[in-house]
């Protein structure tokens, strides 16, 4: 999907919390995943706010913001299907 959409102009950025940065290098590289990946650490983490900001309550969470920064769409868990019929319904094919 990262691929497919980034050469639409979107930009798909994972955010993970909990981890370390090693664990999570680790992870992409065996699935060969090339998409940006941003760190929150955990709860003492300066960079953690983020994870505050959006509300993030379970994981994974998703979200897509429109070119303000505003969130136009969130769903809880992964689906691939669901995430392609929000972006259709906000227009990016």
């Amino acid at each position: 999907m990262y691929d497919e959409f980034k050469s639409k102009g979107l930009e798909i950025v994972t955010i993970n919390s909990g981890d370390s940065k090693d664990v999570i290098q680790k992870w992409f590289q065996e699935r060969k995943f090339t998409l940006p990946v941003g760190m929150a650490g955990d709860e003492d983490s300066p960079d953690y706010g983020v994870v505050e900001k959006f509300g993030v309550q379970a994981y994974p969470t998703n979200y897509v913001l429109d070119g303000e920064g505003r969130v136009v769409w969130r769903d809880v868990g992964f689906s691939e299907e669901a995430i392609r019929a929000a972006l259709e319904k906000l227009g990016v094919k």
